[in-house]
């Protein structure tokens, strides 16, 4: 086990720092491969090129790709404040204890071996790394961060890392906290810095009461305002689709309606056309869908739309949408931008709100003996 104590910081450990390496890499990996099909699914929409199975999965793999980029975007973010975290101090050990908490994120408590005391942290990971969390043999897990904002866990050794934040909630903390002392995290004993093998760790502190424990709060306490981050390009992006869904969803009510001539049909309705461009007037010629139910009247008539905007003006689509992909681009466009645009203000304004307010332990002010009056001289 390395000696964290001689090597200064946390991100000076060798294997953290591969760690580190990885997961930035992972991350980059996921926001490449979710732009590239963002910019894929776009080219597609834009020229309505492609076989017909692919234009209509677009809106699944244009979600598919918001998710990737919005994944890998995430992930980088907490790269860098596990990189500042890790840059800033050393590994400490302590006595851990992984607590599951059901539909929500697990949660896993840790224990000052200089106070005693316990910080219960959610984990900031997918459900396949919480097995990161587990305890190791003796007991501990590697920490380095502020209990307060957040920090990094890992298992001896530094080899794999794991983001963690407070657990809100006064209730949740003390049902956590309640939950790993029936598993005796409290009978565990470890010390501060990982096993040096030139000094001896010295002795554990003896652990504060119950009561105690169960009874400290945290209060909030006011932290300056700073940029929203991540979310500030999640709304971006949401903007970005938004917008040309919206415009086209409008440009679509003014499609003029024109007539179309008959030239040949087919039982289950598919036919051939002929029509003038409402723009142009040249004459053309194209598949359509027909009534094949139609009174026997307009045996050589029909009517269509045409549409007038984006790179599909000039398609001839039916009264089903059949004929062009416009209007199913518009609404993936529309239903992803809405959806991004939502997240990214509600969460902006919440990431503010936690930067704004940090936890702070709760510490009662030491009270001072009275001074005794100064004697008088008589």
């Amino acid at each position: 086990m390395p000696d964290t104590g001689s090597q200064g910081t946390a991100l000076a450990v060798a294997d953290t720092a591969k760690a580190l390496a990885r997961y930035r890499a992972c991350a980059g990996i996921c926001v490449r491969v979710g732009l590239t099909m963002l910019m894929g699914s776009v080219i597609i929409a834009l020229t309505g090129e492609g076989p017909g199975w692919l234009r209509g999965a677009l809106p699944a793999l244009i979600g598919v790709s918001l998710f990737c980029s919005g994944l890998g975007l995430l992930t980088l973010r907490l790269s860098r404040r596990m990189r500042d975290r890790l840059a800033a101090g050393p590994w400490m050990a302590c006595a851990a204890e992984a607590v599951p908490r059901g539909i929500h994120a697990a949660a896993v408590v840790l224990r000052d071996p200089a106070t005693g005391e316990l910080w219960p942290l959610t984990l900031i990971a997918i459900q396949q790394c919480y097995h990161l969390a587990q305890p190791g043999p003796d007991g501990s897990l590697w920490w380095c961060g502020d209990p307060r904002t957040g920090g990094v866990i890992a298992p001896p050794g530094g080899a794999d890392l794991i983001w963690t934040q407070p657990v809100r909630g006064r209730w949740s903390r003390q049902r956590v906290v309640r939950a790993a002392q029936r598993q005796g995290l409290l009978d565990r004993q470890t010390s501060p810095r990982p096993a040096s093998p030139h000094q001896p760790p010295p002795p554990p502190p003896s652990p504060p009461p119950v009561s105690e424990l169960l009874e400290r709060d945290l209060r909030w306490e006011r932290k300056p305002a700073r940029r929203w981050g991540v979310h500030r390009w999640v709304l971006l992006a949401g903007v970005v689709l938004l917008g040309p869904g919206l415009a086209g969803s409008l440009a679509s009510e003014k499609d003029p309606q024109i007539d179309l001539t008959v030239i040949a049909q087919e039982p289950d309705g598919t036919c051939e056309v002929r029509w003038t461009d409402p723009w142009s007037g040249e004459r053309r010629e194209g598949p359509f869908h027909c009534d094949p139910d139609r009174d026997p009247l307009l045996d050589d008539w029909w009517t269509g739309w045409v549409v007038s905007y984006g790179p599909w003006k000039g398609e001839l689509y039916d009264s089903d949408l059949r004929g062009t992909v416009a209007d199913e681009v518009n609404a993936a466009l529309s239903v992803a931008g809405g959806a991004l645009t939502l997240t990214g203000l509600v969460g902006g304004f919440k990431g503010r709100q936690r930067r704004n307010t940090a936890y702070k332990p709760l510490v009662e002010p030491a009270l001072e003996p009275p001074s005794e009056p100064a004697e008088q001289d008589r």
